[in-house]
C-alpha cells in the first residue's frame, strides 16, 4: 500500500467540497490533516489517485497527490490522535 498527501482547491462549489471528500473517504485509509489536505493509503498509483479525484470535482479545481510512502516527516501541534494515525500509516 501507498500513503499519499492529497490536497486540493477547488472553484467556489460546495458540492465539489461534498463530492472530492466522500471519494477521498472510499479510499481503504484515510485520514484528514487539515481543510482540504487529506492523506489517503491505497494500492493506487498517484496518477489513478489523481484521475479519481478528478473526475469527481469535473474541472472545477487543482489537485496535488504526492506518494509519501516511509517518508521522513515531522509535526507541530498535531494531534494525538492524526499523529497515532501517520505514525501507522506514513
Amino acid at each position: 500500500m501507498n500513503s499519499f498527501l492529497v490536497t486540493y482547491k477547488l472553484d467556489n462549489s460546495t458540492e465539489s467540497y461534498d463530492d472530492i471528500s466522500s471519494k477521498l473517504k472510499n479510499y481503504p485509509n484515510w485520514a484528514k490533516l487539515f481543510a482540504r489536505t487529506w492523506i489517503i493509503r491505497t494500492s493506487h498509483s498517484s496518477k489513478r489517485v489523481r484521475d479519481e479525484l478528478a473526475d469527481v470535482i469535473e474541472g472545477k479545481g487543482q489537485i496535488v497527490v504526492i506518494n509519501i510512502t516511509d517518508s521522513a516527516w515531522a509535526t507541530y501541534r498535531i494531534n494525538d490522535t492524526m499523529l497515532d494515525w501517520m505514525k501507522k500509516n506514513v
